[in-house]
């Protein structure tokens, strides 16, 4: 069953037809290639201990499954099976019930069979052989979703000539899906549109010539299906990155989609290796102005949400209440930047320990008020550092044009982590956000910046931007967003300045005189001590 690059072999259609489950199973060990590493990898007995014969296949009912274990290169191509219990899921909220379906990144065809499941079986080798559709660049997994449909089906061998045609070896990049009513679908997960690699130029054009503005530089693959797919069926079901309900690089393609019928947050480890959070989300006729929200497998349903994109995911760390948009924003009283690269890469080789030039901060060195220099180790262009600090003839033009006080703000944290650099001796390293006073000075920004209620609404803003939907990872144009209380009062400002001199005491009592200058119910402030660890 070895099958050749982007080309699935003449004989198999017949060796279908005849092939059991067992056989089958087999096949995929042989198919796989370098079967010894592979069984060394995923942990399963390669040889039978009793007999020491050749290999013997542990008892895996979909062969599927063990294709995914096996796959060499899952991560690299952002390659990731559906598990069933998922597939089905995600078919019986997005699907009802009528044909074609098609599923343009199929591998082992987990949507399909999973909609050919809800098919009375009677009508089963029918729909199987006029209604699937399905596409994937990787042979071997192409075949098994033929294999797996005929056997779920009772294909005979006219059928599976008709399969092999429909479900077959194809790149939906290049060549998108044709109309159809419905699509069903577990895309590749890609970081950025950068991932497509150099040879890859002429494709990455040809996307943005196909989407335009709605693809970024950071834009996860993910999304091309998305709108691919929005363009060619009536009725979508797709699984997709949570951050694509957050991300700035991701803003257009919300736009363009439209509100969700149903949002289905799916637990951590629901994709074994999957270690970002994951979203399917239903999209079809209808005019409802709310999203039906689930959780849990299986699905279990949630409050409706007629918010955002940032409200459609369920999490169970969420803030009871945030601060409504509207009126003066933290943008208006102070300049907010983030680095990119080109600042991270312009310090390589001149980083230096406990140097007398400008100190280096990172994400970790950043807690509630103050700086973690020289107390927490750090990790710059892959080496580790306690005191960090780099000349300042040496700092990318961006960041050598900063001067004076600043605050800075953490990312990947579960509350707003922020603190003040009065004397302008440190330089943010990204992901860091730098916060620079224009209107205000920086003991009014802290005292924001470490309220409550600031908090509640970062989550809620960017909530599955982090590795995890209990941290927030706000963007530099989303900080600048930040609704302001009417006044920040004088008070709050004495404590800030007492933060700011050291006094970690005073955090306490700022965040509880500024979440009553933003007007937030008392549980506000208990859900900020709980998640900033402060009892």
């Amino acid at each position: 069953m070895a099958a050749a690059s982007g080309k699935i072999p003449a004989a198999y259609a017949a060796w279908l037809a005849e092939s059991g489950a067992a056989g089958l199973r087999h096949a995929v060990a042989e198919a796989v290639g370098d079967a010894d590493a592979r069984w060394r990898h995923t942990g399963l007995a390669l040889f039978d201990p009793a007999v020491r014969k050749g290999p013997s296949l542990p008892p895996v009912a979909q062969p599927a499954a063990l294709y995914a274990a096996m796959h060499p290169m899952a991560r690299a191509h952002g390659v990731f099976y559906t598990p069933a219990l998922i597939a089905d899921g995600v078919v019986e909220l997005a699907w009802d019930g009528v044909g074609p379906v098609c599923d343009p990144a199929c591998g082992a065809g987990a949507f399909l069979l999973a909609a050919l499941r809800q098919v009375p079986a009677r009508r089963r080798a029918d729909f199987a052989r006029t209604a699937l559709f399905g596409a994937d660049i990787d042979p071997l997994a192409v075949m098994l979703a033929q294999a797996c449909i005929t056997m779920e089906s009772g294909l005979d061998r006219g059928g599976v000539d008709s399969l092999t045609r429909n479900v077959r070896v194809r790149s939906s990049l290049t060549e998108p899906p044709a109309p159809v009513r419905t699509i069903l679908t577990n895309p590749p997960f890609l970081n950025r549109l950068r991932a497509l690699t150099a040879p890859e130029a002429a494709l990455s054009a040809a996307l943005r010539a196909r989407h335009g503005a709605a693809l970024g530089p950071y834009t996860d693959v993910s999304v091309v299906f998305l709108l691919d797919a929005l363009r060619a069926a009536e009725r979508v079901g797709i699984v997709l990155p949570a951050s694509v309900c957050a991300t700035r690089d991701a803003a257009a393609a919300r736009e363009i989609a439209g509100r969700p019928g149903f949002a289905w947050t799916l637990p951590p480890g629901t994709f074994p290796g999957v270690g970002v959070p994951l979203v399917a989300l239903g999209f079809g006729p209808g005019t409802d102005p709310t999203t039906a929200r689930y959780s849990g497998v299986p699905a279990r349903i949630e409050a409706a949400a007629a918010g955002g994109w940032n409200d459609l995911l369920v999490s169970d760390r969420a803030p009871p209440w945030g601060p409504e948009d509207g009126g003066r924003r933290l943008g208006d009283v102070a300049t907010i930047e983030a680095d990119f690269r080109d600042e991270y890469y312009a310090l390589r080789d001149h980083v230096d320990e406990g140097g007398e030039g400008v100190r280096v901060i990172t994400s970790g060195g950043i807690a509630l008020g103050r700086m973690r220099w020289g107390e927490r180790p750090a990790r710059i262009h892959k080496a580790p550092w306690l005191c960090p600090t780099v000349a300042a003839r040496h700092l990318h033009p961006r960041q050598a044009a900063r001067v004076g006080p600043r605050l800075f703000v953490a990312t990947q944290t579960r509350v707003l982590e922020a603190a003040a650099d009065p004397e302008g001796a440190y330089v943010g390293l990204t992901p860091v956000l730098t916060v620079l006073p224009r209107e205000w000075g920086i003991a009014a920004l802290l005292a924001v910046l470490l309220s409550p209620p600031a908090s509640a609404w970062a989550r809620r803003r960017s909530v599955g931007a982090g590795l995890t939907l209990s941290v927030l990872k706000l963007s530099a144009a989303q900080l600048r967003e930040l609704p302001l209380p009417a006044a920040v009062p004088a008070e709050a400002i004495v404590m800030a300045e007492r933060v700011i001199d050291g006094d970690g005491r005073a955090i306490d009592e700022l965040a509880a005189t500024m979440n009553t200058a933003y007007g937030a119910p008392d549980e506000v402030l208990a859900w900020w001590r709980r998640e900033g660890g402060r009892g």
